[in-house]
């Protein structure tokens, strides 16, 4: 990858991550699920990301993440088939976004963390 393009890919995660991920984590604080399923997955999409960032180096997590970013609506679709709701596309779109930037924020935190060291 070019230099040009490595920063305008770098550009887009640390853009893009706290963006989607701050419109999902709103979504998912008004759910109506019990306190501790919440609790109990967002620690399971942490423990999923620290081990992301101890095993991929930082270029990987960013490239992974624009995968599925790619793959978001896909992901958006399947939800969609799967929980044979009335919840709109848009819905399950923030909750994907959510679940993938939560992981991928906390696999690069922990990456950036461990190559400090």
């Amino acid at each position: 990858m070019t230099p040009s393009l490595d920063r305008i890919a770098w550009v887009t995660f640390l853009i893009l991550v706290p963006l989607l991920w701050a419109s999902g984590f709103r979504l998912f604080i008004r759910s109506t699920f019990p306190a501790a399923k919440k609790i109990g997955w967002s620690l399971f999409l942490v423990l999923v990301g620290l081990a992301v960032g101890a095993l991929l180096p930082l270029p990987g997590i960013r490239n992974r993440f624009a995968l599925l970013l790619l793959a978001l609506p896909l992901l958006a679709i399947v939800d969609i088939q799967l929980a044979k709701s009335n919840r709109t596309f848009l819905f399950w779109f923030r909750a994907c976004a959510f679940e993938v930037c939560t992981v991928f924020g906390v696999a690069a935190l922990t990456r950036f963390l461990l190559d400090l060291r």
